[in-house]
């Protein structure tokens, strides 16, 4: 007898405790003062971490599926499960980057214009160079649109990658008959 498992249950459950955990994650960067870090070696940290977190709870949930389907996965599966998990927990995490920017912390891009400006400054850029770079940046400052599309694609990208490298290290077919 197949055992099929409920596909809708494991990846809902698996991308809300992603986009709460993903919003948790950006409140305490924000408290701590450390979502604006100047240092390279710290936004280098919290991107990993960021990613480990993604990593582990697509991994998660595609084990669950694998588990609750008798211990059988095909790549294919693994992929929408990571490429779901990733598009809904992106959805989520877009709202609250909508929200972020233009409720709780309006100056979000002046202050990663400002930030990127300091970096640049300690380069050796002149005070024209300078200038004349957050002015541009200043001048394609994301949409509303933009600023909820781009955790949407990468959530959806991402989870399909994830779901791709973790489907090819446990796919497992059921033997045919």
């Amino acid at each position: 007898m197949e055992t099929k498992a409920d596909f809708k249950n494991i990846v809902l459950k698996s991308a809300l405790l992603l986009g709460g955990v993903g919003i948790a994650y950006q409140v305490l960067l924000y408290a701590t003062g450390l979502l604006y870090s100047g240092s390279t070696g710290m936004s280098v940290l919290t991107t990993v971490i960021s990613i480990a977190i993604s990593v582990w709870f697509i991994a998660a949930a595609i084990q669950q599926y694998k588990n609750e389907n008798g211990g059988f996965i095909t790549v294919g599966e693994a992929i929408k499960v990571g490429a779901v998990v990733g598009l809904i927990a992106g959805v989520i995490l877009a709202f609250y980057q909508v929200l972020y920017t233009t409720v709780i912390d309006p100056d979000y891009y002046q202050r990663t214009i400002d930030l990127v400006e300091q970096k640049m400054s300690a380069m050796g850029l002149s005070e024209e160079q300078l200038k004349t770079f957050t002015d541009e940046m200043a001048k394609h400052k994301p949409s509303l649109l933009k600023t909820f599309l781009s955790p949407l694609i990468s959530g959806g990208i991402g989870g399909l990658v994830l779901g791709a490298i973790i489907g090819a290290i446990k796919k497992k077919t059921s033997p045919s008959f």
